[in-house]
């Protein structure tokens, strides 16, 4: 009787299901439980940055390899990024207790010329929402679409699109057209108050005239 009431102190301190007690056991499948797996990204170049679901999770080393432990089992989109390639997107599958491994290689960026240049020149020069200084300039840019801002005080901002190519130097012109002064006129000010005391004047000039022809 003391060895099955020993057995019976066990159950219920490790929390398991004893039907004829009525005693349920933990949930196994909340967070606390949640199944998880490694990820080994073989990756090139070194410095390239990891993400997973959007969540930076370290970069790969001069050994060429980023290890990433304790994700969730299941599909997930992992983005690697470095400033002089072109960024990747690319879905990878966890296992259960195991890890996963992937090859990522991103591609270096093309870059090609940019000339800008505006009417009048030293004005504020912004490539994609980036300042790059003053007109006249010459930059150089991946290759792809971009969008130029023309800034200057006291003129309307210009913005054009430009198509920047690796075999061919483009160019672009910023023409700055001024912002007209304000003409609308204070209440009070101005002809028009001249205009209606004249007319009051003459209103009553003209009923004072009447009004003695009358008598």
């Amino acid at each position: 009787m003391i060895r099955i009431s020993g057995i019976f102190s066990l159950l219920f301190g490790m929390g398991l299901v004893v039907p004829a007690l009525g005693v349920v056991a933990p949930d196994l499948t909340g967070e606390a439980f949640q199944k998880a797996g490694s990820l080994h990204v073989d990756g090139k170049p070194v410095g390239m940055e990891i993400a997973i679901d959007g969540v930076i999770a370290g970069q790969v080393d001069d050994s060429g390899v980023l290890v990433i432990d304790n994700i969730p089992v299941g599909e997930h989109v992992l983005t690697a990024t470095h400033p002089d390639y072109i960024l990747k997107e690319m879905v990878v599958n966890v296992p259960d207790g195991f890890f996963a491994q992937v090859r990522v290689e991103l591609d270096e960026k093309v870059y090609g010329t940019l000339t800008a240049l505006s009417t009048p020149p030293n004005v504020q020069l912004y490539v994609d929402d980036l300042y790059k200084g003053i007109t006249p300039a010459t930059l150089d840019l991946p290759t792809g679409s971009h969008q130029v801002l023309f800034r200057l005080a006291g003129y309307r901002d210009v913005t054009m699109p430009v198509m920047v190519t690796a075999d061919k130097p483009a160019e672009i012109t910023g023409i700055m057209e001024p912002i007209a002064p304000s003409t609308k006129t204070t209440p009070g000010s101005g002809p028009g108050i001249l205009v209606t005391l004249l007319v009051t004047g003459v209103c009553c000039i003209v009923g004072s005239y009447l009004q003695r022809k009358g008598n």
